[in-house]
């Protein structure tokens, strides 16, 4: 049984603790989907300093999960620039394998989603890796539908991801 988790703004002092979550938290995501000389370049240490500046971004929203005051999750939010106020994004959500199951996704989907609709988006976007079946359900139980989009990204090799789409209302 999970104690209390609470949700909170990331704020820059975590980016030491962030990058070893977004670290981890990623090899539990992409293991067996991405290839492992790829994800062994995915390190502590090499994420640590990409934190640093993303939060420092004011268009970039991160919030970190923690479970009895340790950290086992996070989301990243990209709020629309001025030209597109309508659309919002959710570009990073993971948590640590051990916390998967219990409803804590569910739950900062929803805290994200608040926060987009508090910005004034009536649509939340992301992107999701095509072979990632078990995400791809996730996001659908949460409201989320393809949208029809694709792009390739280059994770060791080319995939496939799709973008879904939600709407938000105000």
């Amino acid at each position: 049984m999970l104690k209390a988790a609470v949700i909170r703004q990331a704020t820059p002092g975590d980016w030491m603790e962030l990058g070893s979550l977004q670290a981890r938290s990623y090899h539990d995501a992409y293991r067996g989907l991405l290839p492992n000389a790829f994800l062994n370049r995915v390190t502590a240490e090499s994420r640590q300093s990409g934190c640093r500046e993303r939060l420092r971004d004011e268009m970039n929203y991160i919030a970190i999960l923690l479970v009895d005051k340790r950290p086992v999750g996070y989301m990243s939010l990209r709020f629309p620039s001025d030209g597109q106020a309508e659309a919002g994004e959710i570009t990073a959500l993971y948590l640590l394998r051990e916390y998967w199951g219990h409803g804590l996704g569910t739950r900062l989907i929803a805290w994200g989603l608040e926060r987009l609709r508090d910005y004034g988006c009536t649509t939340a976007g992301l992107w999701v890796l095509e072979k990632n079946a078990g995400a791809r359900r996730f996001y659908e139980r949460q409201g989320f539908r393809p949208d029809g989009q694709q792009r390739v990204i280059l994770r060791g090799d080319e995939f496939v991801q799709l973008r879904y789409e939600k709407e938000i209302r105000l």
